[in-house]
């Protein structure tokens, strides 16, 4: 669990970048990513909302994102709405895999560990985005980009850690 509340830090470096930036594109980026922190957070420390229902609103606010960022193509918004909701994919599959059991509405008590195929899909997707995030976080226009892109692969690196533990 350590390793899941230190990925909040970077998540949450991320929202600060998102939030401080203040072009109007971003609003859907930082409602994606306060979800993905309130998501984060609940599976970590609390539990409150079984991890499924957590995938289930990660993968509903990706596949809204991505609408979105489609919708506005003409404006050129960079990588980002993309970025984000690979994301939100991609953590999604971390949280499920985290459970241990592929999500089930009520966990095991004694389901620590991701199952090993769950927790291998889940590690090979969050590597892919962690690679894309370093490269987008070296041709980032500005320190608020490079900053974003990150704390974000720093974040789903140490989820990954976590699950792969």
């Amino acid at each position: 669990m350590t390793l899941h509340l230190l990925a909040l830090g970077p998540a949450a470096l991320s929202l600060c970048c998102l939030a401080a930036d203040r072009r109007a594109r971003r609003a859907g980026d930082v409602v994606a990513s306060v979800v993905m922190i309130v998501a984060m957070a609940d599976a970590a420390v609390t539990g409150l909302i079984p991890v499924v229902c957590w995938a289930v609103v990660l993968l509903a606010a990706a596949m809204a994102l991505a609408a979105r960022a489609r919708a506005r193509r003409a404006d050129a918004g960079g990588a980002l709405p993309v970025h984000a909701a690979t994301g939100m994919i991609v953590m999604a599959a971390l949280m499920l895999a985290m459970a241990g059991d592929g999500g089930a509405l009520v966990a095991p008590p004694h389901s620590h560990h991701a199952a090993p195929a769950p927790a291998l899909v889940a590690a090979i997707a969050a590597a892919a985005y962690v690679a894309a995030s370093v490269v987008l976080a070296r041709r980032g226009r500005s320190m608020l980009d490079r900053a974003q892109y990150a704390g974000m692969a720093a974040s789903v690196a140490l989820m990954t850690l976590g699950v792969v533990a």
